[in-house]
C-alpha cells in the first residue's frame, strides 16, 4: 500500500484533529515522507488545515473548525489509566509508541493520545531516544492542556549521519523489492514460454516458423 493510502486510511479512522507528527508516529513513517503527502491531500481537498501555526489538520467535510479545536476534550482521561501507563513506561526502555502499546495492551491511538496529554503537562519526556517519566505532580490536570505535536517535538533531531543511514536503508529496501518483483516476473515469463512451447509443438506453425517468431507473435519475445 502506498504511503498516501496509508495516511488517508489513518485520518479517516482517527476521526480527530491531527498533525504531521501524529501521522508519523501512528503509521511508523518518517516525518519527511508524511509532510509532502499531507500537502498533496490538502491540494486534493481530502483534508483541511485548521491551524496553520500549529499545523493541525482534519479530514475534509467531517468537522467544523469550532469542533476541531475541542476534540481532545471529548476524551475521558482517567487518572488511574494514566498512572498505569506511566508505570508501564517506567518498566521498560521504550523508544516507540508501538512498543508501549504492545506491552500495555492498548491501541497505538489510545497510547498516543494519553502520552500527548501527559507530555503536555510535563509528566513524560525523552532521554535521548527513550521515553522517560519526569513526574506525576500534575497528573490530575491531564486533558486540560493539550499541545498538538509535542511528542514529535520531544524527539531528538536526526544527525546527518543518521539521515544518511536511513536513506541508505530505504534505498536498500527499495532495491530488494525491485529484485523480488523482477524475479517473480521472470518466473511468470518462463512459465508462459513453457506453455507457448507446448502450444507451438502442437500447432500448424511448428513446421512453418521458428519458435522465436512464434513467441514474438504472442508478445513473449
Amino acid at each position: 500500500m502506498k504511503t498516501k493510502d496509508l495516511v488517508l486510511n489513518f485520518v479517516r479512522q482517527f476521526k480527530k484533529p491531527f498533525t504531521a507528527e501524529t501521522v508519523s508516529n501512528m503509521i511508523a513513517q518518517d516525518l519527511s515522507v508524511i509532510e509532502p503527502v499531507l500537502l498533496e491531500l490538502l491540494a486534493d481537498k481530502k483534508i483541511k488545515l485548521i491551524s496553520k501555526k500549529e499545523g493541525i489538520y482534519v479530514l475534509a467535510d467531517r468537522y467544523s473548525p469550532k469542533v476541531c479545536y475541542s476534540q481532545k476534550g471529548n476524551w475521558k482521561f482517567e487518572i488511574k489509566a494514566a498512572t498505569a501507563l506511566l508505570d508501564q513506561i517506567e518498566k521498560g526502555k521504550y523508544t516507540s509508541i508501538r512498543a508501549i502499546a504492545k506491552d500495555f495492551g492498548r491501541s497505538r491511538q489510545w497510547v498516543f493520545v494519553y502520552m500527548e496529554a501527559l507530555a503536555s503537562i510535563g509528566c513524560i519526556g525523552m532521554e535521548g531516544k527513550q521515553y522517560k517519566v519526569i513526574g506525576r505532580d500534575r497528573l490530575r490536570e491531564i486533558g486540560k492542556q493539550i499541545e498538538p505535536g509535542i511528542l514529535g517535538r520531544m524527539r531528538p533531531k536526526l544527525s546527518e549521519e543518521e539521515k544518511l543511514r536511513r536513506a541508505e536503508e530505504k534505498e536498500l529496501r527499495r532495491q530488494e523489492r525491485l529484485a523480488i518483483q523482477a524475479s517473480k516476473q521472470q518466473i511468470r515469463k518462463e512459465k508462459l514460454i513453457q506453455q507457448a512451447w507446448v502450444e507451438y509443438r502442437g500447432s500448424e506453425w511448428f513446421w512453418r516458423i521458428k519458435f522465436e517468431t512464434f513467441l514474438k507473435r504472442k508478445g513473449l519475445e
